[in-house]
C-alpha cells in the first residue's frame, strides 16, 4: 500500500467516482460487495498519472482538521481599557468654566490607543462649596469632530457654562472606547468660579533696543463694580499681528509689579500686547478680562564703530586719495566722507548718501590748498545710526 503526503491535497478536489464502483444510472447498485463499495467509495486527484483512491472518511477528517485548528479551551477576549486624559485643566473665563485636556495615545496597559478605537470621553463634575453634590456625568465629548467641544491637534476644550457664581466645582474626564470600555477617571480639576476682575488700564509700550517697555495701572475692583481684596499678579501676551497673540504669557511666573521689560526682541519687528490680571495662586491662571492692545517697534541705537586708519594722499594733480580699513559691522550700510577747507573751518559732506567702499577720490581740490578730512560709517537700521568721526586727517594739494 503506499503512503501519501498531506501536500497532495493542495490540489483542487473533484468528487467524481471511480467508474467501477459507480451505481448504474436508473438502478441500486446491488450485490454482496456493494456495501463495502460504499464505505468505500473513492475520489480522484487530479494531477497525477493515475488515481490515487482515498477513502472518503479519511479524507473528510484530514479536512476537519485543516480548518477546526488546534484544539482547547474557550479563550476569553481581553478588555483592555483607555487610559485617562493626564493633564486636565479647568479655568474661568467670564463666569463659564472652560475645561481642556488632551487625547491619550495609550491604553491603560500600555499599548496604543489608536484615534479610530477612541469613541468618547465622558465629563464628570461635582459641587465642593458652598453645598456639595456626588459626581455625576454632565456631557459626552465624542473623540471625532465632537459638537459640544473644541478640537485643535490632539486638544479638546469644553465649556461648562451651567455654573453658579461663588461655587467651587471639581471635575474628572473618562475615555469610552469603541467597545464601549470606560476607562479610569482623570485626576481632578477643580475651580472657583468667580465674577471676573476688570483689566487693567493705561497700557503703555516704550521702544528701546531689541526692548520695550510696558507699563499699566492697577484695576481696583471686578467687573459687577464689587470691590476687589487683592490680586496674584499680571500675565502679559505678545503677537507679531494685531488681535492675535500667543497662546501662552511671556511671563512664566503672574508680573507682581505694573511694569515689564520684554527683551530680547527683534529690532524693528512690530509688536502687539495686552494683558490681563490673575486671580488665583496656583495655574491654570484664573484671568480677569483683557486690556486694550498696544504695540511698538524696537529700534536699533547703536551706530558703528568709527571708521580707523584713514588716510589722505594728494596728487597727481587737483585730486586727493582717501582710504580707510572697512568696518566689520553685520548691518552696515555705508560712509560718509566730511571735508573742511581750513583748520576752523566746519566740515561739509563731500556725498549726501551713504556709500559701500572704503575709498573715494576728492576731485573738487585746488592747487595748493589745505584740507581736513574725517570719516563716519552709518548702518543699515531705519534709523540711519551714524558713527563718532574717525580721526582727522590733513592734506596739502601741490
Amino acid at each position: 500500500m503506499e503512503h501519501h503526503s498531506l501536500s497532495a491535497f493542495s490540489q483542487p478536489v473533484i468528487a467524481s467516482p471511480h467508474p467501477p464502483l459507480s451505481p448504474s444510472l436508473g438502478g441500486e447498485d446491488k450485490g454482496e460487495g456493494a456495501a463495502e463499495r460504499r464505505r468505500a467509495t473513492t475520489y480522484v486527484l487530479p494531477g497525477r498519472m493515475h488515481a490515487r483512491h482515498i477513502p472518503l472518511f479519511a479524507l473528510l477528517s484530514v479536512l476537519l482538521l485543516l480548518g477546526c485548528g488546534r484544539r482547547g479551551s474557550p479563550v476569553v477576549p481581553v478588555l483592555v481599557e483607555p487610559s485617562p486624559p493626564v493633564d486636565l485643566q479647568a479655568q474661568v473665563q467670564r463666569r463659564v468654566v472652560t475645561l481642556t485636556w488632551t487625547r491619550p495615545a495609550t491604553n491603560v496597559d500600555g499599548t496604543a490607543l489608536k484615534m479610530k478605537s477612541l469613541d468618547a470621553f465622558r465629563v464628570s463634575r461635582r459641587q465642593q462649596e458652598p453645598q456639595t453634590s456626588a459626581l455625576s456625568v454632565i456631557a459626552t465629548v465624542k473623540a471625532d469632530q465632537p459638537a459640544n467641544a473644541v478640537v485643535s491637534g490632539n486638544r479638546y476644550a469644553f465649556t461648562d457654562e451651567k455654573v453658579e457664581v461663588g461655587a467651587r466645582y471639581a471635575y474628572q474626564v473618562e475615555s469610552v472606547n469603541r467597545r464601549g470600555i470606560i476607562g479610569p477617571p482623570s485626576s481632578e480639576a477643580t475651580v472657583l468660579v468667580t465674577i471676573e476682575i476688570e483689566a487693567p488700564s493705561g497700557l503703555r509700550a516704550e521702544s528701546g533696543e531689541r526692548t520695550i517697555r510696558l507699563s499699566w495701572s492697577a484695576p481696583t475692583r471686578r467687573a459687577d463694580g464689587s470691590a476687589l481684596t487683592g490680586i496674584r499678579g499680571y500675565n502679559i501676551y505678545r503677537g507679531v499681528k494685531p488681535g492675535r497673540y500667543d497662546p501662552r504669557p511671556v511671563n512664566k511666573e503672574p508680573l507682581p509689579a505694573t511694569e515689564f521689560h520684554d527683551a530680547d526682541l527683534v529690532n524693528d519687528q512690530t509688536y502687539y500686547y495686552v494683558m490681563r490680571a490673575v486671580e488665583n495662586q496656583e495655574p491654570p491662571w484664573q484671568e480677569g478680562l483683557q486690556s486694550a492692545e498696544v504695540s511698538a517697534v524696537p529700534v536699533d541705537l547703536t551706530p558703528p564703530a568709527p571708521p580707523q586708519g584713514v588716510r589722505a594722499v594728494p596728487g597727481p594733480g587737483a585730486v586727493v586719495a582717501l582710504s580707510w580699513e572697512p568696518n566689520r559691522e553685520s548691518d552696515l550700510l555705508g560712509y560718509l566722507v566730511y571735508r573742511s577747507d581750513g583748520p576752523h573751518r566746519r566740515p561739509r559732506p563731500l556725498i549726501q548718501a551713504p556709500f559701500s567702499a572704503p575709498a573715494l577720490y576728492d576731485r573738487s581740490v585746488q592747487s595748493g590748498g589745505r584740507y581736513l578730512y574725517t570719516v563716519t560709517a552709518v548702518d543699515a537700521s531705519p534709523r540711519r545710526n551714524e558713527s563718532a568721526a574717525s580721526a582727522e586727517v590733513e592734506v596739502e594739494v601741490p
